[in-house]
């Protein structure tokens, strides 16, 4: 691990990128919560659909999901959301390699379990869960397909994963990056930029059927004029028209697909 991703190191060098308050700086602000909160209804549509064809979260044993990457807690406090609002049977876990959002994540009573670990080398047996969800996390990850493999060494055959990446390769977002505010590229530990169909062939070669791709958004090119625009309903509505028209340059790719 090089110092660039070494957590006690950004910690160390109070990188905001390792120390912000996600739920401060996200789920407490209108505009970003509404962005989280689109996600849900995609995470949580497709945890449903899964259970109602394989009957799991209804089961008398309790579905077993990970939060792959679930820094402070947000998408922990979503899945428990989903599972009270549905009487989903289910043991909720997580994962992160950072000790700060670990020691924050491991306040919430109805998680399970919460292990300080690296994605590349899980403490998990073979096919231990049903559903990993992995966030806005390979973005970071220079071995992004090792990690991916150890997910889908842990989902059970025909366990459901949910892969949540930007769409930061797309031209608008390599815009931003090189011309409009370069010192993203300073600042971000992003190594990987996704676009589509980069995504889907890296999940096609570690041995993931791709069910489905959402898209959310719209990836402006200025970083304060997206956050301006996801203040308020029509703005966002005005993102996620331009997404559909657009759909090559959506903000976000979630990545509905199970294990072969």
């Amino acid at each position: 691990m090089t110092k660039t991703h070494d957590p006690i190191h950004q910690l160390s060098r109070n990188n905001p990128w390792y120390i912000d308050d996600q739920f401060t700086k996200q789920f407490k602000r209108p505009g970003p919560r509404a962005v989280i909160e689109n996600r849900w209804n995609i995470f949580e549509n497709a945890i449903r659909k899964f259970f109602s064809k394989s009957n799991i979260g209804a089961s008398q044993s309790p579905a077993k999901i990970l939060d792959a990457g679930c820094g402070d807690g947000i998408n922990l406090f979503g899945l428990n959301n989903m599972a009270q609002k549905n009487q989903w049977n289910v043991s909720i876990y997580g994962s992160d390699y950072n000790p700060l959002r670990l020691e924050r994540a491991s306040k919430f009573a109805f998680v399970k379990e919460i292990n300080h670990s690296s994605l590349d080398t899980l403490p998990f047996e073979d096919d231990w869960y049903d559903v990993v969800l992995c966030n806005h996390v390979i973005e970071h990850i220079p071995q992004d397909k090792k990690v991916l493999l150890e997910l889908k060494r842990i989902l059970r055959p025909k366990g459901l994963l949910i892969l949540g990446v930007l769409n930061e390769g797309c031209a608008l977002a390599q815009l931003r990056n090189h011309v409009f505010q370069r010192s993203i590229l300073q600042s971000t530990d992003h190594v990987n930029f996704y676009t589509e169909q980069k995504i889907s062939n890296l999940l096609t070669e570690s041995g993931f059927l791709i069910s489905k791709i959402e898209r959310a958004g719209f990836f402006l090119s200025h970083l304060s004029l997206n956050y301006l625009m996801t203040l308020s309903k029509p703005g966002r509505l005005l993102l996620n028209f331009f997404g559909g028209i657009f759909p090559s340059q959506c903000a976000d790719l979630i990545v509905i697909a199970f294990k072969k």
